[in-house]
Formats: structure tokens, C-alpha cells, sequence
């Protein structure tokens, strides 16, 4: 088992490296992607791993030879609150800070930061430091005025920023980054690098953020549902849908229609107050981000540079999506099955825990977290599992896994580096890259295994199988354009069918805001 363990750790290691995982893109028409389901393309190609590996299959970057005198190299970084866990540093729990957080990361992986961390700074002679801001708001937060007043006086004291996706195109459209395509020797093409998100948000041969090996959070951010598989056989749902949801997601049968009628299965008032709210037996406990999940798991995006020119244009609304979100409202406002986080916040600062109790508790079918929810479920009882976010339809082929704009962070590089200093950090990003690739992902995936394995082992093919490979992201999500994100929310509470109204409203500003962007990258000089 060790062994075997061993090998899909590594399989997955590739996958996650980003190399070549199957793209999710929706044409303006009614028409949605053909990559097959089967998803036989979603390793690392032997000629790419080739250009990036030695002869052992270690990755490897090519550096200046240059080493920097000891230069400290800082990371700035967004938190969404005083504590926190690094994603980038060791975090030394033997000797907290008043930042630290009390839930701890695996050993494993936080001793992965250090060991790469360690050869990286061997490597270059460098120091790698950090710097929080802590803002809760991911949306043209702190961290972006911080960075744009320390671009106006070339005063940073640091050379590579982390924010959240969000402030990573707030920053890229304001002119704050520099475009890492103009970094000397830069190896954006390799393998640990997310090549499906960079082309994705590469817009006319220009990428300002990217996502890769280098952090974790951006792994933990792609959706996924867990659900409560006691609960499903015990109450004769395997005979009544013909086998578990594992084989309707192998079957390509595994959309919002089967979801919302299971979810329907169940709601029951346990404590007889009158409500259906987090102490009670529900189908499904969520938030506003399902809004998002759903909506590209069914394969529409609100904008693609799937184009021509490389430009990207509004694909949010067609006839296809229409019906996808009249599927979507019907479940999220469905009161007796739904139970959605957000009604929550009086009640405390994160209410998706208040629903994470529950699931454990057994009184909910679906949880919509992430992939690596299962690893919070170690006190659950019943049996659980771990599926792809449905399809809208069963003629779709693939199962998408959107990357949160909210909670994932990205890298980029902020205009305030000095000229002369581009080659260190172009060197920096390679070594980090190849050394987290070879160090960080493998022990990152191979805690997730070690968590979830025990439980159920058709989740780690759901993972490795339908999870990683749709993984990706929606630009028209990223960049926000007339405040498109928060209007597939809003159809939250909206009435059904009202989805082109709603749109309508929006698309003009939504545009006006689009060309604006497109002029920037036209000639980001202005």
C-alpha cells in the first residue's frame, strides 16, 4: 500500500504541477467544451517533464549562476485576519507569535517550507522573508493601496506580492505589476506553474498573476462536494439512483438535475423550532459561493480570451447558462433542503463551520467546501466521500472545478522592483517553482492522501480523476467586470427565470468596464 501510495502521489504531484490539465472554456454560443471526461490528457507530457527534469525525474530550473550577497527576498502577503498559517514560511509552533494560528498545518508539509525554503536560499544566497497585511475584505483591500502608494514612490520593501486572485487583477488593470513575460529567462512554461489558469488569464500574450507549486492555499481553494455516503445508502438512495454518486460521476450522470433531487431528499426540523437552520437534517449546506461553483462547474463562465485576438469578451449569458441557473436558484432557495452560510453571520464571524459541525453530525447529505474538506472530518462518524461539482447537463463532457477567487492567493511582481533587480527574482521564481515541485506538492498531496485514504479510496480517484483536471478559473470572475461575480450571487434571492433581466441590467457596465481593461493591456504604457 506504501508503495502504491507512493506512485499516485507522485502521479498526482504532476497533475498538480499544472502541466497540462484539461482546459475549461465556453464558446459565446450555446456550445460547451468536448475535452473528454476520461481526462487521458491530464499529465505532465514526457517531452515537457523532459525539458524540466533531470535524469532522475527531479525537477530542475534553469538559473543565471548568479548568487546575491545574502539579499533578503520578501514575500508581501494577504491575511484575512491577525492569525494566520503560512503558506509560504515554516511556522514554528514551538515559539508562536501573536499571529499565529491555533489550527495547526501537518508537520509534513510545514517542514516541506523549510527544507525548500533552505535549498532555495543555498542556491541563490539569499534570506527568504515575509510580510503580512491583514484586511478581511480580498477586494480592492489594503494590500492593493499599500502596493500602488509603494509603486508611486519605488519604496518596497518587498519583491514579490501574494494576494488574493481578486486583488491580483485589481493590481494587474491599475498598472501595479510588472508582466512576468517581461522577466529575464523566466520559466512560465514550466511544469510548476497552473498552465490551464495562466492561459486562462493571459491576456493578448500578457499575465500579471499566476498560481503554481510555490503556494498551497490556491490547491485547497478548488471546489469540490463532500457528502455523507451513510446517509446515502441507509436511506435506499444507491437502489433508487441505480449506484452511488461515484458511479453517476464515472457514468457522466452526475449533474445539478440528480443533485437537486437528492438534495430534496431530506429536511426535517430535529429540535422543533418552527425553522430549518444549522441544527437540523438538510440536503445540502453551502453558501453564495455555490453560486460560483455551480455556475462554472456547468461549464459557463462570465468572460473567456478564448478568442482570436486573445482579448477576452462577455460569454455569461446564452440559453444554455439561462437553464443552468433556473436549475441553480431552484436548490439554493429550496428553504426545506438548502442551507446557505451566509444567513449566518449574526450568529458568528465563520458560519461555515456552524455547517461543517452538522455535516459532521450527520444531518446533512452535501457540504460545499473544497478538495480537501475531508481533511476537517476527522471527528465524523459516518462514511464520506468526495465528488466533482455536478454538470448542468449530461451532455456536458467534463466536470469543471473552480479555483476560488476569494480564498486562493497568486503571485506576481510589482512595478517597484528595481530594473536590476529582475534577474534575482526571475532566478527566484525558477528555483522556487522546480524546488516546491519537487518538495512541497508531493508532501502536500501525500498529507491529503494520508487524510482521506482510510475513509474512502474512490476519492482519491474522484480526485485525481475528475477534481484536478477541470480545475480552473473564470477571468470575468477574477477581474469582476461590472460586478458580474456578485450578480451570480444576487440570482441567489432573485426569482427564477429572471437571470436575462438581471443580466441586462448589468451588461453595459459590465462591458464599459471589460473595454476598459482590454485598453490597458493594449498598451499598459497609458
Amino acid at each position: 500500500m506504501k508503495r502504491s501510495l507512493r506512485i499516485l502521489c507522485l502521479a498526482m504531484a504532476l497533475l498538480l504541477c499544472g502541466g497540462l490539465l484539461a482546459a475549461c472554456s465556453e464558446n459565446a454560443d450555446e456550445s460547451v467544451n468536448e475535452s473528454s471526461a476520461d481526462n487521458t490528457s491530464g499529465t505532465v507530457s514526457e517531452s515537457l517533464a523532459g525539458e524540466f527534469t533531470d535524469e532522475k525525474g527531479n525537477y530542475v530550473a534553469s538559473l543565471s549562476g548568479n548568487t546575491y550577497g545574502g539579499q533578503t527576498i520578501t514575500f508581501l502577503i494577504c491575511s484575512v485576519n491577525e492569525t494566520y498559517n503560512s503558506e509560504l514560511m515554516y511556522n514554528d509552533y514551538d515559539n508562536p507569535g501573536p499571529t499565529t494560528s491555533n489550527e495547526r498545518i501537518a508537520e509534513v508539509v510545514n517542514k516541506a517550507y523549510k527544507d525548500r525554503n533552505e535549498l532555495v536560499e543555498e542556491q541563490l544566497g539569499i534570506t527568504i522573508a515575509e510580510e503580512f497585511v491583514h484586511d478581511p475584505d480580498r477586494k480592492n483591500s489594503k494590500m492593493v493601496q499599500r502596493i500602488i502608494q509603494d509603486n508611486l514612490v519605488y519604496m518596497a520593501t518587498y519583491q514579490v506580492v501574494v494576494p488574493c486572485l481578486y486583488d491580483g487583477a485589481n493590481l494587474a488593470k491599475n498598472g501595479a505589476l510588472l508582466n512576468l513575460y517581461d522577466l529575464p529567462d523566466i520559466q512560465m512554461n514550466a511544469p510548476w506553474w497552473d498552465q490551464v489558469f495562466q492561459e486562462e488569464v493571459t491576456i493578448a500574450g500578457q499575465l500579471y498573476f499566476t498560481i503554481g507549486d510555490i503556494g498551497t492555499i490556491n490547491k485547497s481553494a478548488a471546489a469540490a462536494l463532500t457528502f455523507n455516503k451513510s446517509m446515502y445508502e441507509e436511506n435506499g438512495l444507491t437502489e433508487k439512483y441505480g449506484g452511488s454518486i461515484y458511479d453517476l460521476v464515472r457514468e457522466g450522470k452526475w449533474t445539478i438535475d440528480v443533485a437537486l433531487e437528492m438534495t430534496r431528499e431530506f429536511g426535517e426540523d430535529l429540535n422543533d423550532d418552527g425553522t430549518i437552520d444549522y441544527h437540523d437534517l438538510v440536503g445540502w449546506s453551502g453558501q453564495l459561493d455555490d453560486m460560483w461553483s455551480l455556475f462554472y462547474g456547468s461549464g459557463s463562465k462570465l468572460a473567456s480570451t478564448d478568442t482570436a485576438d486573445g482579448y477576452p469578451v462577455l460569454t455569461a449569458y446564452t440559453q444554455r447558462s439561462a437553464a443552468v441557473m433556473e436549475k441553480m436558484q431552484t436548490l439554493v432557495q429550496d428553504d426545506q433542503s438548502y442551507l446557505s452560510a451566509n444567513d449566518y453571520f449574526s450568529v458568528t464571524q465563520w458560519p461555515s463551520s456552524l455547517l461543517l459541525e452538522n455535516f459532521i453530525a450527520g444531518n446533512s447529505l452535501f457540504y460545499n467546501g473544497s478538495m480537501t474538506t475531508p481533511m476537517e472530518l476527522g471527528g465524523m462518524d459516518d462514511e464520506f466521500g468526495l465528488v466533482p461539482i455536478p454538470k448542468g447537463d449530461e451532455e456536458q463532457d467534463t466536470y469543471y472545478s473552480l479555483v476560488n477567487p476569494w480564498v486562493s492567493t497568486c503571485f506576481a511582481v510589482p512595478i517597484s522592483l528595481a530594473e536590476s533587480d529582475h534577474l534575482m527574482i526571475s532566478d527566484f521564481l525558477n528555483a522556487m517553482g522546480a524546488a516546491s515541485a519537487n518538495i512541497v506538492s508531493p508532501a502536500y498531496i501525500e498529507q491529503c492522501l494520508e487524510d482521506m485514504k482510510s475513509r474512502d479510496d474512490d476519492t482519491i480517484e474522484m480526485i485525481e480523476g475528475y477534481i484536478l483536471p477541470g480545475r480552473g478559473c473564470d477571468i470575468g470572475m477574477i477581474f469582476a467586470w461590472g460586478g458580474l461575480d456578485a450578480l451570480l450571487q444576487t440570482m441567489a434571492s432573485q426569482p427564477v427565470g429572471t437571470f436575462s433581466s438581471q443580466y441586462e441590467a448589468k451588461q453595459s457596465a459590465a462591458q464599459a468596464a471589460l473595454d476598459e481593461t482590454v485598453a490597458f493591456f493594449k498598451d499598459p504604457t497609458k
